[in-house]
């Protein structure tokens, strides 16, 4: 029997929400930011734990998910244009007149970055939901997904771009007051979504979508930064392995398995335990040699090909769809 991807495991990484809202509210009131002053960093990523398992490990996964002659053949024509395009932008970026063109390359990441974490979940949701994109669910996703700009670049636009000043005012200012508003439009559409939603688990997942954002806009107000970047990361990097490791169980079941499993035995449980293992391996390298400008090109063609194919691999009759199902 094919395995599933459970929905109510998916809703309950939004648990990780609250748990920061308490760990925030605890430091803030009870040890007066003692937590953040003396443990905890601004990015979740200056620890070297989460640098190992989180951000670039999902994204190779996927890769060695994708990376099945089957499934290029059948993408090829869609996936080389991107490719030879995403190559000329990570160079001129990296090696283009600067600070400029860093700038640039920041801020066409930042957008590419958010699209696609969030298009991942809502598009989940819909799913869940057993709804159809219609025109109330794209005004909620592109909500949420400008809303998400304007605090990502609320969070990372001084280290990247430094101060910027729009016609005398602060563009943070700006940014802040943009993403308050665009959480209260998200809010009410969120109400009039799950409204017309009948089950309970895709309603729910609605709303934790628009409480991920509405919190990562409040602990950034706070000042806990580190929060606002690990909640979507752990809940979207799980949920993509949820999916990437489901599909591996299914594929090496019914049809010939990837070259990751080749040479493995096929039991059901291997995916689970040799996919992320796998991953991490082959990530690990490239982060540690990241300040060569070669190995940084790369992590990014890899990123950006993973944000554009994410897109349209899992949808309608794609070969990947068939071997995942949702409950």
């Amino acid at each position: 029997m094919p395995h599933s991807v459970d929905g109510r495991w998916l809703l309950a990484l939004y648990l990780i929400i609250p748990l920061s809202l308490v760990a925030v509210l605890v430091d803030l009131l009870l040890f007066d930011r003692h937590w953040q002053q003396q443990w905890l960093p601004d990015d979740p990523n200056d620890w070297a734990v989460w640098a190992l398992l989180f951000g670039l490990p999902h994204i190779v996964a996927s890769a060695i998910t994708v990376a099945k002659p089957t499934y290029i053949r059948h993408f090829w024509r869609r996936l080389l244009p991107a490719l030879l395009v995403f190559c000329v932008i990570s160079l001129l970026g990296l090696l283009g007149p600067q600070p400029l063109s860093y700038q640039v390359l920041f801020v066409f990441f930042a957008a590419f970055t958010v699209y696609h974490v969030l298009s991942q979940q809502l598009g989940i949701g819909l799913v869940l939901a057993g709804r159809r994109p219609d025109a109330l669910f794209l005004r909620w996703k592109w909500t949420a997904i400008v809303c998400g700009l304007a605090i990502y670049l609320n969070v990372y636009g001084q280290q990247f771009l430094g101060r910027v000043q729009i016609v005398g005012v602060d563009l943070y200012q700006l940014l802040g007051l943009a993403g308050a508003l665009l959480c209260a439009g998200l809010v009410l559409l969120t109400w009039q979504l799950a409204r017309l939603t009948e089950g309970r688990l895709g309603r729910a997942y609605l709303w934790a979508n628009a409480l991920l954002l509405l919190s990562a806009l409040v602990i950034d107000r706070l000042g806990y930064t580190l929060f606002v970047i690990l909640m979507p990361r752990l809940i979207h990097d799980l949920t993509a392995y949820s999916v990437y490791v489901t599909h591996d169980r299914n594929r090496n079941q019914s049809d010939q398995p990837g070259w990751l499993y080749r040479w493995l035995p096929r039991a059901q449980w291997l995916p689970l335990l040799w996919l992320p293992l796998c991953s991490v391996a082959i990530a690990w390298p490239l982060n540690n040699l990241q300040h060569y400008w070669p190995v940084a090109a790369l992590v990014l063609v890899v990123s950006f090909m993973h944000y554009y194919y994410e897109g349209f691999v899992w949808r309608g009759d794609s070969p990947l769809r068939r071997h995942v199902r949702f409950r």
